[in-house]
């Protein structure tokens, strides 16, 4: 520790002062705070050299060809899973060419549900059986953009009779309501999609665990973004390609996303909608359920903008299903209705209007 005392007009306050083990003239100090700033100055100006010289050596190493990019096409500038809104434009080759060369990132964007990485966080998981799954993610977000990973001969290695119609669970979680599903029906096919990769990665374990190897299948994806892919890819294995296979759709407990910033990453979409059109035929249903009014309420009022294509089976807004048609509840149905909470249900079925022939009607009703 170092005192300074200041001076005083007490001459023998001042020798009392000077005699003191600590003190230093004010010269000195000068000397020492100088000493100090020198050092910090020094000390910064080694850092920022340092920071330089790696900046040079990435630099070196990109220009070497030690570093390599690849430029990666942004997702939407693919035609297998662009949104319908957008495929409708047209366009000449070269301006084609163009905007997928503005679109195209340098990055390379890996799938969240295949690769070593998930695999990796799977097997985490498994170490540490008490960890729990992640509850929303944001499924506007660059990773949740990309396809999906099926494999070349996706759906055949999943299905053993893929003349069964297809039953469709939108946001099937760990998949315990289409294992109750199966076991209830073998005359379905059921496929589940999941955009939470580790929860689709579990669902698909519980297959072989089950039993069901052949009538069922998980797939991580996007709904809003790779559903008419994954649609299109399992109509071009069904043996009559002129019979649509998807004959039922469940859309139950959806993420809420109650903010009203957060509205656009609801599950149904417009895009959701007019693809489900595009691939039921006539009479298929689509059950939807919530235990959230509001959010039952925007799902059907999606459906309800293509009159077209759906019809609801009440005319009455307001009115409400009773019970469950599937006649198979969800764990989430179980947990609300343990709780003496209500739950919301509406049943919309396909007409017979024919999706290919009717281009207007892809458009909402306004």
């Amino acid at each position: 520790m170092v005192v300074a005392f200041a001076s005083n007009e007490n001459t023998n306050g001042a020798k009392r002062a000077e005699n003191h083990p600590f003190f230093v003239h004010s010269s000195e100090r000068d000397t020492m705070a100088g000493a100090s700033f020198l050092s910090i100055h020094r000390l910064f100006l080694s850092v920022t050299m340092i920071f330089s010289c790696l900046r040079l050596s990435n630099s070196f190493r990109s220009s070497a060809g030690l570093v390599y990019s690849r430029r990666v096409p942004h997702p939407f500038a693919s035609s297998a899973c662009r949104p319908l809104a957008l495929s409708s434009a047209s366009s000449s080759p070269d301006t084609e060419s163009s905007s997928s060369e503005q679109q195209s990132v340098d990055v390379t964007i890996e799938s969240p549900w295949g690769g070593s990485r998930v695999h990796e966080r799977g097997l985490a998981r498994k170490r540490n059986s008490n960890r729990r799954f992640r509850q929303h993610v944001n499924p506007l977000a660059r990773k949740y953009q990309t396809p999906a990973a099926l494999s070349h001969d996706w759906p055949a290695s999943s299905y053993a009779d893929m003349s069964k119609p297809l039953h469709l669970d939108i946001g099937c979680g760990k998949g315990g309501f289409l294992l109750n599903m199966t076991d209830s029906d073998m005359s379905y096919n059921y496929l589940g999609l999941e955009i939470r990769p580790l929860v689709a990665q579990f669902a698909r374990e519980r297959i072989a665990i089950y039993g069901y190897t052949g009538h069922l299948d998980y797939v991580g994806c996007n709904a809003n973004v790779d559903l008419d892919r994954t649609l299109s890819r399992y109509q071009q294995a069904v043996p009559n390609r002129e019979s649509l296979a998807l004959q039922r759709v469940s859309i139950q407990f959806p993420d809420p996303h109650f903010k009203t910033a957060h509205a656009k990453r609801r599950l149904v979409t417009q895009e959701l909608v007019s693809w489900l059109a595009a691939f039921m035929p006539p009479q298929a249903t689509v059950f939807l359920q919530s235990d959230i009014k509001e959010v039952l309420d925007d799902m059907r009022m999606r459906f309800r903008e293509y009159p077209v294509y759906f019809q609801d089976t009440l005319e009455d807004t307001a009115a409400y299903l009773p019970q469950n048609v599937l006649g198979v509840p969800t764990e989430r149905e179980v947990s609300v209705l343990g709780k003496e909470l209500p739950v919301y249900r509406a049943l919309f079925t396909r007409t017979a209007e024919d999706y290919a022939q009717n281009k207007e009607a892809s458009l909402p009703l306004s």
